[in-house]
């Protein structure tokens, strides 16, 4: 069955079925249940010299080591911050120590890394790009060719918000580092963890970063992962909260809520990408009978994503007339909305007949086969339906 959720006015309750899982996910009950305790019963500020509130910076300790355990941080650092967006931030503006250099970044990331860098830019530094593939996977050999001895920052997304591409985040480290060993490698890990194995350690890379309400946490809470041994400088200043490296009084129930979410997605990506995989296929066969789309990565992609562009109809128009069906969808990032046209589209060289009529199907436990075959039916219908209104 669809979540439920209540339209603006006098409007009755309304069934939804709900595939934007990308955007954000629904918070299960027994996390939110623990951040109302923080906030109500378990409320003292961590910073104070109380018993209480001594119990509660050890509150946020076991959470920290929680995640650490769960993604193999090994003696790496796990910063707390309010989200991806200031995770991504701080590893860009807190890991630069030179005022000259290049940074390498593709047009694929997220915007959160994109603008960031673009505002890097503003600054004097020199900001290269590199290509991706008409999938959305990163050109490797096109990525590390721009690296050389004056690269300051090389940003590479572990998946692909929108396309749902799967990069090869160890490779890309080994061989930035081995161009230019001082290169300082991040990786957006917002759209991994919890829905493909990440192993930190493994992958090398100084900073990755993740977010909680991607994974069935709240909105507010992120973190950043820092390599054991790297040194990266505080961006917001004040009480010295997280070691000095962000300060503000920290989201106690949020961290901790944290903690849960990652252990449990980590503990279900298997079982969820089979069962994803499955939806997607259920999705292609209620498409098999049209004709003029293509899915926009299938090749080490995400399970929980699906990338679709269809020729000669406007995305959004197909997410709308989806939404009357109680079905939502979306058509890329949510951060990048408001833009006219994705400019993920643009990066895989999508055709112009394509480039209006790319939608996002995202998953997650909550969705059902139910649902996957109801979209699967809608989808096919109205993009029938559009074509024969568009084209006359």
């Amino acid at each position: 069955m669809g979540i439920i959720a209540a339209n603006r006015g006098e409007k009755k309750l309304t069934a939804v079925h709900y595939f934007d899982n990308c955007a954000t996910t629904r918070v299960d009950d027994d996390i939110a249940e623990l951040i109302v305790r923080f906030h109500t019963t378990d409320y003292f500020n961590p910073s104070a010299r109380s018993t209480y509130s001594l119990q509660i910076a050890n509150e946020i300790t076991a959470a920290r080591k929680k995640i650490a355990k769960s993604l193999n941080a090994g003696g790496g650092e796990i910063f707390f911050t309010s989200g991806g967006t200031e995770a991504d931030n701080l590893a860009i503006f807190g890991s630069l120590r030179a005022k000259r250099g290049n940074v390498v970044v593709t047009a694929s990331e997220h915007a959160a890394v994109y603008n960031a860098v673009s505002e890097l830019s503003n600054r004097g530094y020199e900001v290269r790009y590199a290509r991706v593939l008409s999938d959305g996977h990163i050109d490797k050999d096109d990525f590390v060719s721009k690296v050389d001895g004056e690269t300051l920052l090389a940003c590479f997304m572990h998946v692909n918000n929108e396309t749902g591409a799967i990069n090869d985040v160890r490779l890309l480290n080994t061989l930035v580092k081995a161009r230019n060993p001082k290169t300082v490698t991040f990786s957006d890990g917002v759209q991994a963890v919890g829905k493909i194995p990440v192993n930190l350690r493994h992958l090398g890379v100084d900073l990755y970063s993740f977010a909680g309400h991607k994974i069935h946490c709240s909105k507010g809470i992120g973190a950043l992962y820092v390599r054991d041994g790297f040194r990266l400088a505080p961006t917001v200043f004040g009480g010295g909260q997280e070691k000095g490296i962000r300060s503000g009084t920290e989201y106690v129930g949020g961290i901790a809520a944290l903690s849960v979410a990652v252990e449990r997605a980590v503990a279900n990506v298997e079982r969820n990408a089979e069962t994803f995989t499955r939806y997607k296929q259920i999705i292609r066969d209620g498409l098999s009978g049209i004709t003029s789309w293509r899915e926009n990565c299938q090749r080490d992609a995400s399970p929980a994503i699906m990338s679709l562009a269809f020729a000669d109809i406007r995305g959004e128009v197909l997410l709308r007339m989806l939404e009357s069906d109680g079905i939502v969808i979306g058509t890329g990032s949510a951060c990048s909305s408001k833009k006219k046209q994705s400019r993920i589209a643009k990066a895989i060289g999508l055709d112009d007949n394509y480039a209006e009529g790319i939608v996002r199907i995202s998953f997650s436990k909550y969705n059902t086969e139910e649902e996957v075959r109801l979209l699967a039916e809608k989808l096919a219908k109205y993009v029938v339906e559009l074509r024969s209104t568009m084209l006359g």
